[in-house]
């Protein structure tokens, strides 16, 4: 079943996930200037294996 994933990327290179866009999103000015938020769809495989065919997109909006 497909479904997204997301998550925090900070100004110097770490990554947090999140269940949710809105998680993420709540989140983010805790991570500090610069950090931005990114998230891919990806299917569920065996043993939870994440498939995703496009990789992570950076989808933070100017403004937010």
């Amino acid at each position: 079943m497909p479904m997204e994933e997301w998550k925090i990327r900070t100004a110097k290179g770490k990554e947090y996930v999140f269940d949710s866009e809105d998680e993420a999103y709540e989140a983010l000015p805790e991570y500090g200037e610069g950090s931005t938020v990114w998230k891919r769809r990806v299917h569920r495989g065996i043993a939870n294996i994440s498939l995703s065919s496009t990789g992570w997109i950076d989808v933070t909006p100017t403004g937010r």
